[in-house]
């Protein structure tokens, strides 16, 4: 990101974003920015509250995109191989689904 864009979005963060705890960047595969706020560092274990279902969502998306999923109306547990344990319970595992987001 560019010095000015970086400056500008940090100051809008002190501003009016009181709760945010740390933002990064990716581009390409890398971060090209990363900084935490609110006396946060990277290490901090912090609650996300709802942030998760939109990370879920994205995933969602891209998974339609490169065909893993063919409709929202697919049932989650089809996704999952079933693997049987040595008591014979049922177990699943997400190797399908992700070697299919590789």
């Amino acid at each position: 990101m560019k010095q000015d864009q970086t400056a500008s979005l940090e100051i809008k963060i002190e501003k009016e974003y009181g709760n945010i705890a740390g933002i990064i960047v990716l581009k390409d595969d890398a971060a090209v920015y990363e900084n935490y706020f609110n006396q946060c560092s990277e290490s901090d274990l912090i609650h996300v509250f709802s942030v998760t279902k939109s990370v879920i969502s994205m995933l969602f998306g891209i998974a339609m995109d490169k065909g893993c999923i063919k409709n929202l109306d697919e049932r989650v547990i089809d996704f999952f191989r079933i693997i049987k344990s040595a008591k014979g319970k049922k177990q699943y595992s997400i190797l399908q689904s992700a070697i299919c987001l590789q």
